[in-house]
């Protein structure tokens, strides 16, 4: 008998599954790195006196690439996904710095001259921006009524009681028993977990809540 050869039942080391890519993980850097470049572009023109020309069609791009980044926010939002922590803002303050400190500079230098795209690019940020302030404000009101929901017509006793009785209580199981949509489940449980009464765990499919200790 061989003895040099491994137990039959030793299998060798899978490798460890990559997670899926998801295409919308690179946004923000991609937004970042063209707003950079883009901007940067611009600057040189201005301050060039237009001897360098910003290339033609990169604003469509540009505010493709914002809408994409504003409306992958607000879809996860209202479906209740977990939210990137990044700011998109940032990219509004930024251009309106600009835009401002262009036109004090042209205003006492006429010899420099915003460049024509300048404006149009500032208007249309400000839009996709103010769009989404808006939708936040209408969730946030949504939200504010599910929370009242759970004071005053007994939903959070429900969850509550639901969660005392199995253990731990799923969005779906809420959505269930409530005879709610997947975003109001969300918002409730998100309520009462701001209230400090219930405790989220797990991750993604896997996620479920369960009391808080102490209550």
């Amino acid at each position: 008998m061989d003895t040099n050869q491994p137990p039959a039942n030793d299998a060798p080391p899978q490798p460890a599954e990559r997670p899926p890519f998801n295409e919308v993980s690179v946004l923000f850097p991609l937004l970042t790195f063209y707003t950079v470049g883009y901007l940067g572009l611009m600057a040189a023109e201005f301050f060039l006196r237009g001897v360098l020309k910003v290339p033609g069609g990169m604003m469509p791009v540009y505010v493709a690439l914002v809408g994409a980044y504003a409306a992958d926010k607000e879809i996860r939002r209202w479906a209740g996904a977990a939210e990137p922590p990044r700011k998109g803002s940032f990219f509004v303050y930024l251009w309106m710095l600009f835009f401002l400190a262009a036109f004090l500079i042209h205003t006492f230098r006429p010899e420099f001259s915003i460049p024509p795209e300048l404006d149009a690019i500032v208007l249309q940020i400000l839009g996709i921006f103010f769009g989404s302030r808006a939708s936040k404000y209408i969730w946030e009101s949504r939200w504010a009524d599910d929370r009242r929901q759970t004071t005053d017509d007994g939903g959070r006793d429900k969850i509550l009681d639901m969660i005392k009785t199995r253990g731990r209580v799923t969005r779906r199981e809420v959505m269930e028993q409530l005879g709610v949509s997947h975003s109001t489940a969300y918002r409730l449980l998100y309520a009462l977990e701001q209230q400090g009464l219930i405790r989220r765990m797990g991750d993604n499919k896997g996620t479920y809540y369960v009391l808080k200790i102490g209550h």
